[in-house]
């Protein structure tokens, strides 16, 4: 017959349960108040084409017309909406600032000369012009 010891441990042992209990506590912390990085993610874009033209959609909600910029360069659509706001009280003044920005490769067959865009209900919709060469055409099959 083999005799095999008993361990009684407390329920609770610093040297065991430490670090366990950090992982939690860290896990609540990191839930509750979010990295900086977490909190500028990009905003949501919808990309999709039509018959004559690619169109960007993207939600941006909060901003103003004023705050927004829409460039192209190189190939690449940028998105850029910036705002601030200064609070002045009796005895403190406080700026809130708020950036986000999104780039966004194109493709070469697109008239950036005549991009259109529109902003209404938080949402920016840029349409780009497809080149007449891209732009489907209907072609009649003859059956013999």
């Amino acid at each position: 017959m083999k005799l095999i010891r008993y361990h009684n441990s407390p329920l609770y042992s610093p040297s065991v349960n430490h670090t366990a209990l950090r992982n939690e506590m860290d896990r609540l912390f990191d839930a509750a108040f979010p990295p900086l990085d977490l909190l500028q993610r990009d905003f949501p874009v919808d990309l999709y084409q039509e018959k004559d033209a690619l169109v960007v959609r993207a939600e941006l909600p909060g901003f103003k017309k004023e705050d927004l910029s829409v460039e192209v360069a190189d190939g690449i659509l940028t998105v850029t909406g910036h705002q601030k706001a200064t609070a002045t009280d009796a005895e403190t003044q406080s700026t809130q600032e708020r950036k986000v920005s999104r780039a966004i490769s194109l493709p070469d067959h697109l008239q950036v000369d005549k991009i259109q865009a529109t902003y209404e209900a938080g949402v920016l919709t840029v349409k780009l012009p497809k080149t007449e060469e891209v732009k489907p055409k209907q072609i009649t099959v003859e059956v013999k």
